[in-house]
């Protein structure tokens, strides 16, 4: 890139990094994914890691559907564990990690388009990702997703330089598989990065297979080896994931399907007819894949790989299980707008050029206003405490820390951040007969049968228990359970 588009480049990440820290909240969502997330980094600072699998594997298995796997890749966990080590339990420092991810990103992505667009196109492309609401909004959530992302758009773009036939990848193989390593140690599903790399040197050697393989290696092998010395310092627990597989069905099967073929729509939903941005995305995708098919198979065979696996899986948490294949559906979106303005008549190609970049322009100008205001309500806002780390939800763990026995088993909804707060061992049901597992049993007033059995059944639901109640606030009812 120029130095002209690297001085752009450089206002989009700034900006957009602004933007991100003056949404941040105080508080969160209650998921309490985040709740998992630092309970093993905290168990890697006190290197008890052993101890975080006894008492999450209590949580997995009393629970009546699984809120999660026993342990979810260490890479995030490991790095909160510095910032939780200086602040503690401060949400708002601790998602600075995404942020700083995210401008990370913002970079990766620019990088990758390169490769494909001109350095106009680059720079429309990038703004658009840097800005959009939906992207800016999830710097908000202690979540491993922005960090997986960028180092999977970097895992592509160090694919997509991997010297071609008959160059050795060498130091740029051990690059790229370092990449996909750390997406791997984030996120399970980061393994499918080695399809890419794979299709990626077969069809710049082929017919020659065996050349491919030979410079296959290198990133192969770093893979290996990091895995390999990831397994013998961190305890495993991913493999509960395959529990989840309990709730699969082929009618959800078959609803996922058109669910994650729309999905991506939902990028743009805050935009005034944003929805149709998308379809008009996939037109010119196609017309992008009809062309140079074999040059972006490596980047098709991962998002497709990407939405498969999220097809055939149980549960649906929105966009952010697909967030990696966005950049690849604007990049090619882009790239099959400018072959179709290529087969125009030349006098009117540079119009249509200087029409889909306005247009483009103004779809960035549009999520940076919307963005802009979204920061600007949550500092008018102060920040606002929200979640589990409001007033009452601390309240209640107070109650909870100083007034039950340390040996005591919670019931509760989201029973990771019970834990987090209170060191009780916890786990959440919506069957009444799973009452006798317990010691206390906190319902959320608000919160209906949302994870847990609805305040208004609780009292009749299971008559060989009484329930006395212990604290009670505006948010949370705690009871007793008497045997």
């Amino acid at each position: 890139m120029h130095k002209r588009t690297l001085f752009f480049l450089g206002l989009i990440v700034l900006v957009s990094a602004g933007l991100g820290f003056f949404t941040l909240s105080r508080g969160h969502l209650w998921w309490d994914d985040f709740a998992g997330y630092l309970l093993q980094a905290k168990s890697i600072l006190s290197w008890t890691m052993a101890d975080f699998i006894t008492h999450s594997t209590f949580t997995i298995q009393n629970s009546s559907y699984p809120p999660g796997p026993v342990a979810y890749p260490w890479g995030f966990p490991l790095l909160l564990a510095p910032v939780y080590s200086l602040v503690g339990l401060n949400p708002l420092a601790l998602k600075l990690v995404g942020l700083f991810f995210y401008a990370a990103f913002v970079v990766c992505a620019a990088f990758l388009a390169r490769t494909r667009l001109d350095e106009v196109d680059t720079l429309l492309l990038t703004g658009v990702l840097a800005f959009a609401p939906a992207l800016i909004a999830a710097n908000d959530l202690i979540l491993s997703d922005i960090p997986f992302l960028a180092f999977s758009t970097l895992s592509l773009l160090l694919i997509e330089r991997l010297p071609r036939p008959p160059g050795s990848s060498g130091v740029a193989g051990v690059a790229a598989g370092a990449a996909i390593f750390m997406a791997f140690f984030l996120r399970s599903n980061g393994i499918l990065l080695l399809a890419p790399l794979l299709l990626c040197l077969l069809s710049a050697a082929w017919p020659d297979w065996r050349l491919a393989l030979k410079k296959a290696w290198p990133p192969v092998l770093t893979f290996s080896l990091l895995v390999g010395l990831q397994a013998v310092l961190f305890p495993g627990g991913q493999a509960s994931y395959f529990s989840h597989f309990s709730l699969f069905s082929l009618p959800r099967l078959l609803d996922n399907v058109s669910y994650y073929l729309w999905l991506p729509a939902s990028t743009f939903d805050q935009i005034p007819g944003g929805v149709l941005l998308y379809p008009l995305l996939a037109v010119f995708m196609l017309v992008s894949l009809s062309k140079h098919w074999r040059r972006d198979i490596a980047l098709y065979a991962y998002s497709l790989l990407t939405v498969a696996l999220f097809v055939i899986w149980p549960e649906r948490q929105g966009l952010r299980f697909i967030y990696p294949v966005l950049p690849v559906l604007l990049m090619a979106g882009f790239d099959g707008l400018r072959l179709t303005i290529a087969h125009l008549r030349l006098g009117w190609q540079a119009r249509a050029l200087g029409l889909m970049r306005a247009f483009w322009g103004l779809v960035m100008l549009v999520c940076l206003v919307i963005s802009a205001q979204s920061a600007y309500q949550v500092m008018a806002g102060g920040r606002e405490i929200n979640g589990p780390f409001d007033t009452y939800s601390q309240q209640m763990y107070a109650f909870i820390r100083e007034k039950t026995p340390v040996d005591s088993v919670i019931i509760f909804m989201r029973p990771r951040a019970l834990r987090l707060f209170t060191e009780r061992d916890s786990f959440m049901t919506q069957r009444c007969e799973d009452l006798v597992k317990g010691d206390f049993v906190v319902l959320h007033l608000k919160m209906d049968g949302n994870g847990q059995i609805s305040p208004e059944q609780i009292g009749s639901c299971n008559p060989a228990l009484k329930l006395e109640t212990a604290y009670q606030n505006k948010r949370f009812i705690v009871y007793q359970i008497q045997r």
